[in-house]
């Protein structure tokens, strides 16, 4: 749709032009006014028919006669002129069908009416018996003699001889194959590219020879491709290859060379002929087959006029014919006359010239795959699966491109699945023996596109690769996609184990490289191996643990104090931290990296050691007042907060330090923090755990109950969706209960609430029908004690109550929560009331 726009937009603008100068001639040298013009039209009478005295064309005279015609289509002013138009026929030669090619002539141009066929058809019929009277007269220089094989045989080929050239591909298959290699020779010069894409001549003839002789002859078909893949090279050729649909028959020719390199394989071993399914896959029905040969390319002195074959002619059609070619071609092994060596001999030398068509064919398709579009059609027809099967060759060349192919294909999800399917991990150890640092470094990078699918990192580990990737680590070129390939087999943790040889020597790295490029990816593998405990003890051997804060304190490195934070989780390292406390704490309250500062109190949050003193380190450093001002900030970070929680609830164990807590403002700072962060149940479970550790010295226990609110919103907390929070709320109020009377009973009467709130709801819902005796006493309680009643009931503590009624309602309130209390009928009461 965009040519024809295009064209149409051409066609408007000629016109335009001629209007305009037709309008000036008017004007200048007739003296007419322009206005009378109304019309202008143009015809054309063809002429005789003649053939041009030197190139193989047909020469078509004409009269074209343009007037322009004014009201009632009067002439008011006309031209005639006789011109010549010149229908080359480069393809002419002794085997042409002169009927066949008159039509062609008469339907391509609209010059010749179709009653003319048989002049036409004359005209060829004589330039083609003076082609064959006069050789290649005609198409040289008059006072040359050389023949085409002289042509064929130069060293130099010239672009002035290309119609030659283009006749030798018509001959035989020797002259066919000198005259691919010629045209070959000049598309190897880019100089020439931009005039052979422009030649539909060559073009075609070379996608027609192509098409229908690929199977004849290996180092044709090298030939053929490799003039094509000159022109894959550059992006704005790529549509001459597309056009004469070159990848779908190079799709075609790598699946037959590697179906026929398994026969001639099993023929030189002995063994029985392998399945010979095809790899790719068909293409659309409505495409031609590329094994088709048209009928133009019968020899025609067989063919009959009819187009019929009868039983007498059908053995003379077929000898000498291109079908011999195809049926009986020399590239096979299977010759019984051969001696054994002769035979390995044979192979080799085929396989050879097997692999160099292979190359360039893949290289072709490498090529124009950089359009999605065509990758895609490339993908419908099983590419991925030609580049898994050409793995199993031994050439290195041959297979650098095929890795590069596979790796850039294996971007797609769907590519990797079929990749996946055809066991590719399996098939890839073998690379990264090789002797080409080209093929190792692709291979190891066609395995990083890889490892992002877990089953396949699961497989790579399988099949052995973690030693040749250690192995390769000392290797600069090689180390950088390998600590990437690493650090994705690091997220398994049932791989983190297999680490443990070599994670000494990947932590020596990583100290000495400390501050250069490849620095991220080695510290983030070091991360994760660190949350290994085996991997940990290896880490910190020979005093590295030292070594690493040094490093990260000098550089203020965040990584490495992850790295080291993930060290001090494990049991067995945490006293190896002990002596770096007091530098943490002060990096604490003075860094003004908050990355950093977050990876500091993570360290210390995990060194629950008794031996540490935290209330002393909290006064050494006023560590107080950093972290009430941390938590009252409206402007810090969330998971930096959610730290310095766990850091006062490590800290809290020790008894001092608890006491110091209940002394400053801390604890109403947490509780404010609790009313912020009510939603987030990581801090709010951090904060109850600050609670526990706070009231499990009971000295503090009066401190957090009677001057604070803890209590209360702990109680509200019993409703919690998160089972963790509930749980740990009802042993922070077991605590206060056994150590307050006056928390325990109204603690006592929140958790009958919260246990039986569905018995209760319905209490409360339930409609009581009016008494009968008005005369009952207004304050007798009623039947069901509901919540309204149990949530405003005062509770005052015993010392403080003494006789009579109040005392005997207390009395009986206490009777009744010790039978709540009795282990043995709870459990029926929770029944009955639920």
């Amino acid at each position: 749709m965009l040519i024809i726009v295009d064209v149409l937009s051409g066609l408007v603008i000629i016109f335009v032009i001629a209007a305009y100068f037709v309008y000036v001639a008017c004007k200048t040298f007739y003296g007419m006014d322009p206005d009378e013009a109304k019309y202008m039209r143009t015809e054309r009478k063809p002429g005789t028919l003649d053939v041009h005295p030197t190139l193989n064309a047909i020469v078509l005279n004409y009269e074209i006669e343009v007037q322009i015609l004014g009201a009632k289509e009067n002439v008011i002013y006309g031209e005639k002129k006789n011109l010549k138009k010149i229908i080359e026929l480069p393809m002419l030669n002794s085997r042409t069908d002169c009927y066949a090619l008159a039509k062609e002539v008469v339907y391509q141009c609209d010059l010749i009416h179709h009653s003319r066929s048989s002049e036409v058809e004359q005209t060829i019929y004589y330039l083609k018996k003076r082609k064959l009277g006069h050789g290649t007269k005609g198409l040289l220089d008059t006072n040359s003699s050389h023949d085409l094989k002289q042509i064929a045989g130069a060293d130099d080929p010239n672009y002035n001889n290309l119609s030659d050239y283009i006749e030798l591909l018509y001959e035989g298959m020797s002259e066919k194959i000198k005259g691919a290699h010629l045209i070959q020779l000049l598309a190897r010069d880019p100089e020439n590219l931009d005039a052979l894409s422009k030649n539909e001549t060559v073009i075609s003839a070379l996608g027609r020879v192509l098409r229908e002789d690929w199977k004849r002859s290996i180092v044709l078909s090298t030939h053929l491709v490799f003039t094509f893949f000159c022109f894959s090279m550059y992006s704005r050729f790529h549509e001459v290859i597309l056009k004469c649909k070159v990848g779908s028959i190079c799709m075609d020719i790598i699946d037959y060379e590697l179906r026929r390199y398994d026969k001639w394989k099993a023929d030189l071993e002995g063994l029985d002929a392998p399945d010979d399914a095809p790899i790719v896959r068909k293409p659309c029905p409505s495409s031609a087959s590329m094994s088709d040969i048209p009928r133009s390319r019968i020899p025609e002195p067989v063919r009959p006029k009819s187009g019929n074959f009868s039983e007498t002619n059908i053995k003379a059609v077929m000898e000498g014919s291109v079908y011999d070619d195809l049926t009986n071609s020399t590239e096979n092994i299977d010759d019984k006359k051969l001696s054994e060596p002769e035979r390995a001999k044979r192979f080799r030398t085929l396989v050879k010239k097997q692999e160099h068509l292979l190359r360039v064919a893949f290289y072709l398709l490498l090529n124009i795959a950089e359009d999605e579009s065509i990758e895609e059609k490339m993908t419908k027809r099983n590419i991925v699966g030609l580049l898994v099967k050409a793995l199993e060759r031994d050439n290195d060349e041959l297979l650098v491109l095929v890795v590069t192919f596979l790796k850039k294909l294996s971007i797609m999800q769907c590519n990797k699945d079929a990749m996946a399917g055809l066991n590719i991990v399996e098939k890839l150890p073998k690379l990264l023996d090789s002797r080409s640092p080209d093929l190792v470094h692709l291979t190891l990078k066609l395995l990083f596109n890889l490892s992002f699918d877990t089953k396949l990192r699961y497989k790579i580990v399988k099949v052995g690769f973690l030693p040749n990737f250690i192995s390769l680590l000392s290797d600069d070129r090689h180390q950088e996609i390998v600590l990437k390939l690493l650090y994705h087999l690091s997220y398994d943790d049932d791989v983190k184990t297999q680490f443990a040889e070599c994670v000494g020597l990947i932590t020596d790295m990583l100290l000495l490289n400390i501050g250069n490029e490849g620095d991220e990816v080695m510290v983030a593998l070091c991360i994760n191996l660190a949350t290994d405990s085996v991997n940990a003890q290896q880490m910190m051997k020979k005093n590295r643990v030292q070594s690493l804060m040094m490093r990260a304190f000098n550089y203020q490195d965040n990584m490495l104090m992850k790295m080291l934070r993930n060290l001090s989780e494990h049991k067995s390292s945490k006293s190896n931290f002990v002596e770096f406390v007091g530098d943490i704490a002060k990096a604490v309250v003075e860094s003004k990296e908050d990355d950093f500062v977050m990876e500091c109190v993570g360290i210390l949050s995990n060194l629950n050691l008794p031996e540490l003193d935290w209330a002393e380190i909290f006064k050494h450093f006023d560590m107080l007042k950093w972290v009430e001002k941390t938590i009252r900030s409206n402007n810090a970070d969330p998971e930096l907060v959610l730290q310095v929680v766990v850091l006062l609830g490590t800290a809290a164990a020790d008894e001092g330090c608890a006491r110091l807590l209940c002394e400053s403002n801390v604890m109403s700072a947490l509780i404010e923090l609790l009313k912020t962060h009510q939603e987030d149940d990581e801090i709010v479970l951090q904060i109850i755990y600050v609670f526990f550790a706070t009231i499990s010295h009971g000295a503090n226990i009066d401190y957090l109950a009677e001057k604070t609110e803890a209590p209360a919103y702990l109680i509200d907390l019993l409703q919690d969706n998160n089972k963790s929070i509930r749980k740990l709320c009802n042993t922070c109020l077991n605590l206060i209960a056994d150590h307050s009377k006056t928390w325990a009973e109204r603690i006592k009467i929140e958790k009958f609430r919260h246990h039986n709130a569905q018995w209760l709801q319905m209490v409360d819902s339930q409609q009581l029908e009016p008494e009968e005796d008005d005369d009952e006493e207004d304050d007798e309680l009623p039947p069901y004690l509901n919540t309204e009643y149990l949530s405003t009931a005062v509770v005052p503590p015993l010392s403080d109550l003494e006789g009579g009624q109040d005392s005997e309602f207390i009395s009986q309130k206490e009777i009744d929560f010790d039978y709540f209390d009795k282990p043995e009928v709870m459990p029926d009461f929770e029944i009955e009331a639920m």
